[in-house]
């Protein structure tokens, strides 16, 4: 739990909510708009804080230490609403139908309720369309926020009639800051978090989660294998999973920067000393910067392509002969 100034690598975000607070003029409705993992979750919880809490001070920073404060934090306070879809599951109507009726009845305790839409892109149209409702007619006392790192995908009609707060991501060192300060992990490991999830600390944090340290090992062992193969291209990938794909891709851009910094005597770049040892350097440290550069083009057209309709079991066939130039 901590206060709106505490929150990292958002100062736009924060000194837009900041001014809000001492005016005391709030928008009825906003859009927190930027890419996953960056503080939006993290910025909503603070600014209700301040907004809520009985004894924040004279900044209107919230004391974090009251019984409302610790509803607050837990989510658990009475007139605050969440909507939290599960993973890849849509906003029903009736989602929204249920938030619209919360938010209209007298705040419990507090001086106006709140309803929060995480993930708000997985709105269904009519979910959106009823939404649209809600924010033509907000409840007499009431804040919505809508939650997004995909705002295209909401109707303009319900953008427009929203305050827009826009989140970006955060510098390597403020994601290597926070997920050190969460992570009891090597530095070297950290370094590679905070580089793979390009700015995000909560991306970092979900892929100790989903194993991406322990598939790092695996794709060093894959490579090595590759490359002491006299026939690669008759070798597949180890998965035909396209997510799986396009996080391997990023791993292995990844391990040639590093083998670039390493033959270009700027090893104090390199994000992880031990990855040195490995067989992937020493083969590729033999190439010159123009190969590795050439690979890494080819890598990115296929990433691109994934995103595509490229099948992944082709990607899978056709990666071992990139990776060899």
């Amino acid at each position: 739990m901590i206060s709106l100034k505490e929150i990292k690598g958002q100062s736009n975000a924060v000194r837009l909510l900041s001014n809000s607070l001492k005016k005391l003029s709030f928008s009825k409705s906003y859009l927190f708009s930027g890419p996953d993992g960056v503080g939006k979750g993290l910025t909503v919880k603070a600014f209700l804080l301040s907004i809520l809490c009985p004894e924040k001070d004279a900044e209107h920073m919230a004391c974090l230490t009251c019984p409302v404060c610790k509803r607050i934090a837990a989510s658990e306070h009475p007139d605050i609403h969440w909507i939290k879809p599960e993973k890849n599951k849509s906003i029903k109507i009736d989602d929204i139908r249920s938030l619209r009726d919360s938010m209209n009845l007298k705040p419990y305790e507090a001086i106006l309720n709140a309803g929060i839409i995480e993930d708000a892109h997985l709105m269904t149209e009519e979910a959106q369309n009823a939404l649209l409702k809600v924010l033509e007619e907000p409840p007499g006392n009431s804040i919505l926020v809508l939650i997004t790192n995909k705002k295209e995908l909401l109707l303009p009609t319900v953008v427009s009639r929203c305050a827009e707060v826009r989140f970006s991501f955060l510098s390597i060192k403020e994601t290597t800051d926070i997920v050190t300060k969460n992570l009891d992990l090597e530095p070297s490991s950290i370094e590679v978090l905070s580089y793979f999830s390009q700015g995000s600390p909560g991306t970092a944090l979900k892929m100790v989660e989903e194993g991406v340290l322990a598939r790092k090992k695996e794709l060093i062992s894959l490579i090595e294998d590759i490359v002491k193969e006299e026939a690669p291209y008759c070798l597949n990938w180890d998965s035909e999973n396209r997510d799986v794909l396009f996080e391997d891709i990023e791993m292995v851009i990844m391990f040639l920067r590093d083998v670039l910094f390493g033959i270009e005597g700027y090893s104090a770049k390199v994000l992880d000393r031990s990855f040195f040892q490995t067989g992937i350097y020493r083969h590729f440290s033999k190439y010159n910067a123009e190969k590795i550069y050439k690979i890494v083009v080819e890598l990115i057209k296929v990433k691109k392509a994934l995103f595509g309709n490229a099948n992944p079991k082709i990607v899978s066939r056709v990666l071992p002969g990139i990776l060899m130039g």
